[in-house]
């Protein structure tokens, strides 16, 4: 492997900073204990619960689900970007899971799925894609999370039914204390209490009873259904017993719960920035993420993400570093090992409880309440996404939220703003006295302010304004904010060039963008307007358009001395003479330069009278071959590096303006003018060193012209 190639892997795999993997931040360990430890209390019961549910009320689901929250919290914040955050099941991605779980058969293809999705999730962090997961809209990201509310609330009755009193006792308790103390752990409190009512008053039959569906009449059950027997160790890493037709089937689900983790770990990621007022590392933590839920299947686990209220718990509790989420993974460890038979007594019913009341908390009202002020498309993009999350499938909520969303935002980007100056008032940034504005009608000359990205959307709205007003000589198109032009948008100027110029009417460009030009000129637009149109200020528009309008003189710019073909950029060369004869070689490939010999002894004799360098790094080396053709050709060249171009005094050049002065004496003395009087203008010479490709030196030698006092 080359040397540039290592360091381009080395600064692309940068962002991730591996080495800090393995450095712990201990100066904060006190605040990272209470952090861990509190937030694993708030974790408990919602991995028993999310666990349960991702099992579809299968008891060995809350195993499932308390084994995820272990080895994704430590692994997540161990190799995560997000410093405070708390990796585990969540209702999100548990809604997920309980339909893989029912569509492919149980336990196995669901840990298999949740394999997959942490792979796919180390490619995304891997490729870089977090900043791309990150930019679902507002309303479709209320629309899903207000979804996956209202469908944990509804799946917890069957499970709610195994015992309804309890379920109640559950939420009322965990409705309750917030009111006597907002700190306390309230679904921790909740469960605790739950289970308590079920072990000591189980002998009352109101506690046992339950509505039979089938009778549809109250019964009382035997017993209360409790999570059962957990283990008091982890079982030995092992791929999960299912065929290797069963894997191919499960790698769509696999991919839906690696998007759905990414998107909503990566926004539990911005709600920890915004409250610790740091960034996170987003393609880092999806990597984190990724080897988190690829782990725990091994061990029984699910898989988890980002979780937002665990998060703010320790960063509440006071938190700063990855140490409290590796934390809260070794005291969940804790659990299991020691207090696995307390936890196998809580009721299945006080479990639903607990999730009935944190869907409750999930639940998002005030864009509800704000709907009748709210622009009429996001709400409606807001209500599709929640409806189509509860009555088909949250990926097709988000999949179709996100399509309404592009659509509108197409439509919204699509209404460009382009004004004419006659319309334009005071505070535009084109400001025009009122004997311009008159002058300006008189001669059929329109100017034309755009603001907005010129894309697809938005073409039809340019060609339209444009087309309504063809009586005129001169249209002058101000691009200044035109930020970016996609193909569609560029053949649509192309359009307007080929209408305009059949009529013989003209176009100018002012204040065009690198990444405007570029796109124009890989499309070959450019030369269709023609270089010497694209203007660099309005009032040199405006004057170059009266001139056109009055038959005046056409402004001649260098680059019409310069073709784009003889713009060499990074030229090497050890010697001046090196460098000469490498120029006028390229020159007579073109069929520019016929006698290219004769051209060569010309300059070298030149030379030898006095070397043709003019200050700051430039030399305008030049011979006359009375041969050659009336018009001139200019020869530019960039050097890589400096080289010596006077031996006597040592002075270097790193620009060359290489001149075959034909016999059209003006032309001649003009592009002298045009080279000596502006080239060494600070700004032109630091645009013309930094350029980076010789269209865009192209472009700023077309503003350069004859009558500028740069």
């Amino acid at each position: 492997m080359t040397t540039l190639n290592y360091s381009l892997i080395k600064e692309y795999f940068s962002e991730f900073k591996f080495r800090s993997i393995v450095q712990f931040d201990f100066s904060h360990f006190k605040e990272d204990l209470i952090g861990g430890l509190t937030s694993a209390i708030v974790a408990l019961p919602l991995a028993l619960g999310f666990g349960l549910l991702s099992f579809n009320g299968d008891p060995k689901g809350a195993v499932a689900g308390l084994y995820g929250a272990i080895f994704t919290g430590i692994l997540a914040s161990f190799f995560g970007g997000t410093k405070q955050q708390i990796t585990g099941p969540t209702g999100g991605m548990t809604v997920i899971l309980t339909s893989v779980y029912i569509q492919y058969g149980g336990i196995e293809a669901l840990l298999a799925a949740c394999i997959l999705a942490g792979l796919f999730q180390i490619g995304f962090g891997l490729l870089k894609f977090g900043k791309y997961v990150s930019l679902v809209p507002y309303p479709v990201i209320v629309g899903f999370t207000n979804g996956i509310a209202i469908l944990i609330f509804t799946q917890q009755f069957k499970t709610f039914n195994t015992a309804p009193l309890i379920a109640i006792i559950t939420m009322a308790t965990i409705y309750l204390v917030p009111r006597v103390n907002k700190n306390l752990p309230k679904s921790l409190i909740g469960l605790f209490v739950g289970s308590m009512v079920a072990l000591f008053f189980s002998s009352f039959d109101v506690l046992r009873m339950h509505y039979d569906t089938a009778l549809h009449t109250f019964t009382v059950r035997d017993a209360i259904a409790t999570i059962g027997t957990i283990p008091s160790s982890f079982q030995i890493p092992r791929l999960p017993l299912i065929s290797w037709d069963t894997w191919q089937k499960v790698l769509p689900a696999g991919f839906t719960i690696s998007l759905l983790g990414a998107i909503e770990t990566l926004l539990a990621s911005v709600v920890a920035d915004n409250a610790t007022n740091t960034r996170h590392n987003s393609n880092k933590e999806l990597v984190g993420q990724g080897i988190a839920n690829f782990a725990a299947p091994f061990f029984g686990g699910v898989a988890g993400t980002g979780a937002i209220v665990r998060t703010m718990v320790n960063i509440k509790a006071g938190a700063k570093t990855k140490l409290s989420g590796i934390i809260h993974g070794m005291i969940l460890i804790i659990v299991v090992l020691f207090l696995g038979g307390l936890a196998a007594t809580i009721p299945l019913a006080a479990l639903a409880g607990v999730l009935m009341m944190t869907a409750v908390g999930m639940f998002e009202t005030e864009p509800i309440v704000l709907i009748p002020k709210s622009p009429l498309p996001d709400s409606v993009v807001m209500l599709t996404t929640i409806a189509i999350t509860v009555f088909v499938d949250l990926i097709t909520a988000v999949e179709v939220g996100m399509v309404m969303a592009a659509f509108l935002f197409v439509h919204r980007m699509s209404e460009l703003g382009m004004v004419s100056a006659n319309d334009m008032d005071g505070n535009s940034r084109v400001n025009l006295d009122e004997e311009t504005r008159k002058k300006l009608e008189e001669n059929k000359i329109v100017i034309y302010d755009i603001e907005g990205a010129l894309f697809f959307g938005a073409a039809r709205s340019f060609v339209d304004i444009l087309e309504k007003n063809f009586d005129l000589n001169v249209v002058i198109l101000d691009v200044e904010n035109v930020p970016i032009i996609d193909t569609t948008g560029a053949v649509a100027m192309e359009n307007i060039v080929h209408r305009l110029y059949a009529d013989h009417k003209r176009l100018l460009i002012v204040g065009i963008r690198p990444a405007v030009r570029q796109v124009l000129y890989n499309l070959g637009v450019t030369q269709k307007i023609g270089i010497g149109n694209f203007i660099p200020t309005m009032n040199e528009a405006i004057q170059y358009s009266f001139d056109i309008v009055n038959k005046n003189t056409v402004h001649e710019h260098l680059a019409s001395f310069i073709p784009e073909k003889l713009i060499l950029l990074d030229v090497v060369a050890q010697s001046k003479e090196e460098l000469f004869m490498t120029l006028i070689s390229q020159a007579a490939k073109t069929g520019l330069i016929k006698n290219k010999s004769e051209f060569l002894q010309s300059v070298v004799e030149r030379e030898l009278l006095m070397p043709t360098s003019i200050g700051k790094g430039v030399a305008v080396p030049h011979g006359r071959v009375p041969s050659e053709k009336e018009k001139i050709v200019v020869i530019f060249a960039r050097l890589k590096d400096e080289i010596t171009y006077n031996e006597q005094t040592g002075e270097k050049v790193k620009l060359i303006f290489l001149v075959s002065t034909g016999t059209n004496e003006k032309q001649y003395l003009n592009a002298l003018r045009m080279i000596a009087t502006n080239i060494k203008n600070e700004s032109i010479y630091d645009r013309v060193l930094n350029a980076a490709d010789r269209s865009e030196v192209h472009h700023i030698f077309s503003e350069i012209k004859i009558n500028s006092n740069a």
